[in-house]
């Protein structure tokens, strides 16, 4: 008896959790602001960390990698990407863009994609396993540049602690769509999902963002995300990136380390070529619960 009273007494003592506090949803400006200057703070950026990914090829065929990858941005008036992936000193996977090209590299199977940065816009979806412009939009770390074919919208998400910003792009008349969807936490301002869309109002592609902390005192109280997922759905590839170290800088000049890698050896496609525009097989659905 007296355990139970004095069990009793200590629950009775028990301070119940404060509630989180909601941020106040700003106006879309101030949002595009704070995106903007936190892109611009991250403009030079090295992360290191493992890489697990997978791509399907043209022909079903899938390549698996778990590895150590670095990857490098470089948004200095022209985006630049590097992700390299390499397991006991030998290279896996190389992805990246510069002003004049993009590719992919696949060294097991000895394919390379690329093409002219001046023509991604035509490529289809799903035709190339990752493209390095969409990884880079799916990082939520690059500005949002309004022209007269876009604009921005946004809205709370009901039942839950988040709200979308949505770009929104015309397609030359007064049709608009939806190109990229940024969800927004309203504990902490923290980007935690991407997602892209076709002109049918589609997602091809999405990346779940988490695990945000500060990796170095240089970062200022900016946090990363320790997690990155990217889905590109179309394409049937993941990337799964658990993120160890970041730096807001690298050696060496960027005409060197994004300089267009050597195809010598692969079998390329040509992504400019619309003859290479084969999309990958489809994934079979998934069986009802």
């Amino acid at each position: 008896m007296l355990f139970a009273l004095l069990f009793l007494a200590g629950c009775s003592q028990q301070v119940p959790p404060t509630p989180r506090k909601m941020l106040a949803i700003p106006s879309a400006l101030q949002e595009i602001h704070a995106l903007n200057d936190r892109a611009a703070l991250l403009n030079k950026l090295r992360m290191t960390g493992n890489v697990n990914l997978t791509l399907t090829n043209h022909d079903g065929g899938v390549s698996s990698f778990q590895v150590h990858a670095v990857l490098l941005v470089d948004q200095n008036r022209v985006p630049h990407l590097l992700l390299v992936g390499t397991y006991l000193g030998q290279d896996a996977f190389e992805m990246g863009m510069n002003r004049h090209i993009y590719w992919l590299i696949d060294h097991e199977h000895k394919i390379a994609y690329a093409g002219r940065v001046a023509m991604e816009d035509r490529l289809p979806s799903g035709v190339m396993p990752l493209r390095p412009q969409r990884v880079l939009d799916m990082l939520g770390i690059t500005p949002l540049i309004l022209t007269d074919q876009s604009r921005i919208a946004m809205f709370n998400v009901p039942h839950t602690a988040s709200y979308n910003l949505l770009l929104l792009r015309s397609g030359g008349g007064t049709l608009e769509h939806i190109s990229r969807q940024i969800t927004i936490s309203r504990y902490n301002g923290q980007v935690r999902e991407v997602r892209l869309y076709d002109r049918t109002g589609r997602v091809i592609a999405y990346s779940e963002l988490s695990g945000y902390r500060p990796l170095d005192q240089a970062f200022d109280g900016v946090e990363l995300p320790t997690r990155i997922v990217i889905h590109y759905l179309d394409a049937r590839a993941e990337m799964d990136f658990h993120v160890q170290h970041a730096a807001l800088s690298f050696p060496g000049q960027s005409k060197f380390i994004f300089a267009s890698p050597s195809f010598q050896g692969m079998k390329v496609a040509d992504m400019d070529n619309p003859a290479n525009w084969i999309t990958a097989p489809k994934a079979a659905p998934a069986a009802a619960k």
